[in-house]
């Protein structure tokens, strides 16, 4: 791996940021006790929810917007139970259901989605491992065309830069970002974006890099992700962002981004003849 050591430590935020501000942890813009990031009555999924930063930020986060349901779904039935357990504790009111499976195989996810359309009839959102089959489920299980929806997958920075030998990794993140932009265009009623959550303290988090640069909050990847739920964050749709973007600028550059078709996929050059 390339010599990271002489790098600053906030690195990893400035050399993608967007906005004019960058964030480590939670702010008043994605504050999820305000009214206006309530998911009251909405259902959400999320993936690989035995870990990481889905069981520190992406659980407690949809727990405290006040969803009517949560299904976490992984391979490991004990760690479930575990965030089961966690959800329960913080609001016994909300629905949950477990399902401890394979997301590579196609007859384990259709089972899941079919367990979630007789519980809830359908979800409103997905977060976490969202791979295709994942994703084709869940967009088959929303009754009409028009109803709303979400999906944030996990990218990462290094979607965007060669780093060895990480180059497997690389490959699976940009893939999602090109699945995200392919869901948002052949699904207008779905805002579906590709989210780097920063740098967070799991245990899946890789040294040298959390002893070289700034660690974020599981707060600001929840928030984040939350506020991504809403209306207002729509034209984001087919997009990559930064948890550490601050959303009010996102929001004040909404007319440029949609203008000049920023943070997406492009291939850059002086084309034909």
């Amino acid at each position: 791996m390339a010599d990271l050591s002489s790098l600053p430590r906030d690195f990893l935020v400035t050399s993608i940021q967007f906005t004019q501000n960058a964030h480590h942890d939670a702010y008043p813009a994605i504050d999820l006790s305000l009214p206006e990031h309530s998911l009251f009555g909405k259902v959400t999924t999320i993936t690989g929810a035995s870990r990481g930063i889905r069981t520190l930020a992406m659980v407690p986060a949809f727990v405290k917007a006040g969803v009517k349901g949560i299904v976490p779904l992984a391979t490991n039935a004990s760690k479930l139970a575990n965030t089961e357990q966690s959800i329960k504790e913080a609001n016994s009111n909300i629905e949950t259901l477990t399902c401890a499976l394979d997301m590579s195989h196609p007859s384990a996810v259709e089972t899941a989605f079919k367990q979630i359309k007789h519980k809830f009839g359908h979800a409103d959102e997905v977060h976490g491992k969202g791979n295709y089959l994942v994703i084709r489920s869940f967009l088959g299980l929303l009754p009409n065309a028009d109803t709303p929806a979400t999906i944030v997958n996990p990218s990462s920075w290094q979607s965007f830069f060669t780093v060895p030998p990480l180059g497997a990794y690389s490959m699976s993140k940009l893939l999602l970002d090109a699945l995200a932009a392919y869901v948002a265009a052949e699904y207008p009623n779905v805002n579906a974006v590709s989210m780097h959550p920063g740098l967070v303290a799991t245990d899946m988090l890789r040294e040298p890099f959390g002893c070289l640069f700034n660690i974020d909050s599981p707060a600001l990847v929840g928030g984040t992700t939350v506020w991504l739920c809403q209306a207002k964050a729509r034209f984001l749709s087919g997009r990559f962002i930064a948890a550490n973007w601050g959303v009010q600028n996102l929001l004040s550059r909404r007319h440029e981004i949609v203008e000049k078709d920023l943070l997406k996929l492009t291939l850059q050059g002086d084309f034909g003849v």
